[in-house]
């Protein structure tokens, strides 16, 4: 399903406007046939329109704006409201304009609003969407390397146990050869003791007759 089109048309007709609303709404303003009530309702939209308080932020494209248009066409629809028909068109043919044109634009800014709040909302779904896409996709990444990490670290563990057992096992089959110094002190320990051990009778006598 194609998403619905910018209502384009009704856009350009109100900004094309907006001349004559302000003009209007200055010759209503200095109209001594208007109420004052309905010149302050006047007053508070001028004032409301350069307040940096709104009820939609200026700031925000498009919204803020229509958010002003709509109080300034809704108070100048206010004040013509107060005055005769004949002065109402007075004031309307003076600035090129007819009763229905303000009906037409107050649609068109409600028609505008509900375009814009409705492709915000599609557009802030999509990227929730692919946010949460994104955070899945990332989660399973993290997985798969957490799985890679511990894979290489078992082979690691795995080699070097190898290893362990292999020193172990050339030292176990290796003979044990004793020192140079300590060969030489047993041998003569071991001569000691066959002297010690030789029979009376076949002990040699001792030289009386040294050299």
């Amino acid at each position: 399903m194609s998403d619905e089109p910018f209502p384009r048309e009704r856009f350009q007709a109100l900004v094309g406007r907006l001349p004559a609303y302000l003009k209007l709404a200055w010759r209503l303003a200095k109209d001594p046939l208007l109420s004052r009530t309905r010149r302050a309702a006047l007053i508070a939209a001028a004032g409301y329109l350069i307040s940096p308080i709104d009820a939609v932020p200026g700031a925000i494209p498009v919204l803020g704006q229509l958010d002003d248009l709509a109080v300034a066409i809704g108070a100048i629809k206010l004040a013509l409201a107060g005055l005769s028909p004949d002065r109402r068109r007075e004031h309307l043919l003076a600035v090129g304009l007819v009763e229905a044109d303000l009906m037409a634009d107050l649609r068109g800014i409600a028609t505008i609003t509900s375009w814009i709040l409705r492709k915000t909302a599609r557009v802030t779904a999509r990227g929730v969407r692919i946010g949460a896409k994104a955070a899945v996709t990332g989660a399973g990444l993290v997985a798969d390397g957490a799985k890679v990490l511990g894979a290489a670290s078992l082979r690691a563990a795995g080699k070097g146990r190898t290893a362990v057992r292999a020193r172990l096992a050339d030292r176990a089959v290796r003979p044990k050869l004793p020192k140079p110094g300590k060969q030489a002190a047993t041998l003569e320990i071991e001569d000691d003791v066959v002297e010690r051990d030789t029979p009376p009778e076949q002990i040699p006598p001792p030289d009386l007759n040294p050299g």
